[in-house]
């Protein structure tokens, strides 16, 4: 009966460290994420609730695999003092591809964005931003 509790304890543990692990930084050995991985969370984020039509989605690749490029060159310079800059340019890129009607889901997504960057930030860790 012991077994089985610490198993289940073990299992309900790493079950609510998975998806905290997954996103990379900010928890006890969590991993840093590479450039593609950033940009991919953040479009996937950004674009919630929002579906593309096929010449939409054409243009949301090429806008990220040039996104990516351009944090890595960043991240290789040691310059990351752009990253706020890229994050405006990137919205402001994938709103402009978007519907009306697609922009106002995409800008509601932001707002939330906005607010869990806050959060963390408030009461976190040292250094959690």
């Amino acid at each position: 009966m012991r077994r089985l509790t610490i198993l289940s304890t073990t299992l309900l543990l790493l079950a609510a460290a998975g998806p905290a692990a997954a996103q990379g930084g900010g928890g006890m050995g969590g991993m840093r994420m590479d450039p593609a991985q950033m940009v991919q969370r953040s479009t996937d984020r950004l674009m919630t609730g929002i579906t593309l039509s096929a010449t939409q989605q054409d243009s949301l690749k090429a806008i990220t695999a040039r996104q990516v490029s351009e944090i890595q060159a960043a991240m290789q310079s040691g310059d990351r003092s752009k990253m706020g800059e890229m994050r405006t340019h990137q919205r402001a890129e994938l709103r402009g591809l978007l519907t009306a009607d697609q922009q106002k889901v995409f800008d509601k997504n932001v707002e939330d964005m906005e607010k869990a960057r806050a959060n963390r930030g408030a009461g976190g860790p040292p250094g959690s931003r």
